[in-house]
């Protein structure tokens, strides 16, 4: 996967002297160490009161209307919901998951790895990501439908470039307003792609090194 955009100006990147092996590491194995991504000691994340926020951002906001669906609560979002009910992983096999499901993992997988400002990102890169896939497969269709529940995440990678060139950019990064979370989004979508490719979820490896 190649053509991701270039990390704009904004906060001084913070990683350690780039080598031609620690792209993955930095990535991914150290990721929630950089960035000021780290957890808050002895600070949970109250996370009902968080879905609610984001819900409220994306699906109430000033974009709303840019997106594929329009649920009146975030207990018709099967991610949000999944999360304030801290709902157990699908025990479905692998290549039997739905992007709902794998997304949803991806997110309780990281929870107590970040604190509430980061993770709140997170959340919201998840809601966007599917929310670009299920706009993007439902530009010929005449009856609109959501696909993410039942498609599997093998395809995902492949919708980073249109994610973030032709999804957030023309929205204005759907309200995330500071230089550097735009930034930010980039490294998310990095992490991801990784994510999925170790847990098996994805068959292409990301191979963006820079």
């Amino acid at each position: 996967m190649e053509g991701l955009p270039k990390r704009g100006r904004g906060r001084p990147r913070k990683y350690p002297p780039k080598n031609a092996g620690d792209f993955e590491t930095t990535k991914y194995d150290v990721f929630f160490t950089l960035n000021n991504r780290e957890p808050e000691e002895g600070v949970n994340i109250d996370i009902i009161p968080l879905v609610q926020e984001v819900f409220e951002f994306l699906y109430k906001g000033q974009y709303a209307n840019k997106l594929f669906s329009t649920p009146t609560s975030y207990k018709e979002n099967s991610i949000l919901n999944n999360l304030a009910n801290n709902a157990e992983f699908s025990k479905k096999n692998k290549n039997e998951k739905s992007c709902d499901e794998v997304f949803y993992e991806y997110l309780a997988t990281f929870k107590n790895k970040t604190n509430r400002k980061f993770f709140s990102l997170l959340i919201k890169f998840v809601l966007l990501f599917r929310e670009c896939y299920d706009v993007s497969k439902n530009r010929e269709n005449v009856e609109k439908k959501a696909v993410t529940d039942t498609i599997s995440p093998e395809g995902l990678p492949d919708l980073c470039n249109e994610f973030y060139g032709e999804f957030m950019e023309p929205n204005n990064f759907f309200g995330i307003y500071e230089p550097n979370e735009k930034s930010e989004i980039i490294e998310i979508i990095q992490h991801f792609c990784i994510w999925l490719f170790k847990n098996e979820y994805t068959k292409s490896k990301l191979s963006l090194a820079s």
